[in-house]
C-alpha cells in the first residue's frame, strides 16, 4: 500500500536548552491531520559528522574499544567525529583518525551517510573508507582514551553475529561497507 506522505508544517520553534555542546528546540507544528502538537528536537550546534572505515594493506580493518559514559561501558566503536564549520568530509576524517589512532590516509572515499537520530534530529554521519595509511599522529582530545587493534573481516562478521557490537554507528558503517561495492575487504 501506497500513502501519499504530507511534511509537517513548523508553526513556531523555541531554544529550550542552550549549551555549547547541545541546542534543544521545542517547535509547535501542524500534522497533516490540521492538528498542531509540540515535537522536541536538538538544534544544530555543529555540522555532521565522520565515521571512519580504515584498512590496512593485509585487508585488516582499524577498530577500538573506549569508554562510554552515557551507557557505562566499554563499547567498540571506528574512529570518527565532528565536521568542524568549512572543514571537508576529507580533512574531517583524516584531522579525527590522526587524533584517535595515529594515522591517516593516502586514499579517502565517501560511501554513504546515515542520520544519527533522525526522529531528533538532522544530523547526518558520513561513512568514509581511508587507505593506503601511513603514521600521522595528532593530539587526541583530553576525554578520549582509546585502544586501537586490527581485525579481519570475518571476524568482524562473527563479532557482530555474537552481538558482541551494539553501537549503532559502528554496526550502520560496517553495514554500508560489506555491501558496498568495489570495496576491498
Amino acid at each position: 500500500m501506497v500513502k501519499d506522505i504530507k511534511s509537517w508544517k513548523t508553526i513556531s520553534s523555541k531554544l529550550v536548552l542552550n549549551h555549547a555542546d547541545l541546542k534543544v528546540t521545542e517547535d509547535e507544528v501542524l500534522l497533516p491531520n490540521g492538528q498542531s502538537t509540540t515535537y522536541l528536537r536538538q538544534a544544530a550546534v555543529n555540522n555532521h559528522s565522520v565515521i571512519i572505515i580504515a584498512t590496512n594493506a593485509k585487508h585488516q580493518v582499524l577498530i577500538q574499544r573506549e569508554y562510554s559514559y552515557p551507557p557505562n561501558k566499554v563499547m567498540w566503536q571506528l574512529p570518527g567525529g565532528s565536521i568542524k564549520k568549512g572543514e571537508s568530509f576529507e580533512a574531517a576524517a583524516r584531522r579525527e583518525l590522526a587524533e584517535e589512532s595515529g594515522f591517516s590516509a593516502r586514499k579517502l572515499k565517501v560511501i554513504g551517510s546515515f542520520y544519527l537520530q533522525n526522529r531528533f534530529s538532522d544530523k547526518r554521519q558520513y561513512v568514509v573508507t581511508c587507505t593506503s595509511l601511513f603514521e600521522h599522529k595528532l593530539t587526541a582530545d583530553e576525554d578520549e582514551f582509546i585502544d586501537t587493534t586490527w581485525l579481519s573481516k570475518p571476524r568482524l562478521i562473527d563479532m557482530i553475529k555474537k552481538g558482541e557490537f551494539d553501537n549503532i554507528n559502528l554496526l550502520a558503517a560496517l553495514n554500508l561497507w560489506f555491501n558496498h561495492s568495489g570495496e576491498q575487504s
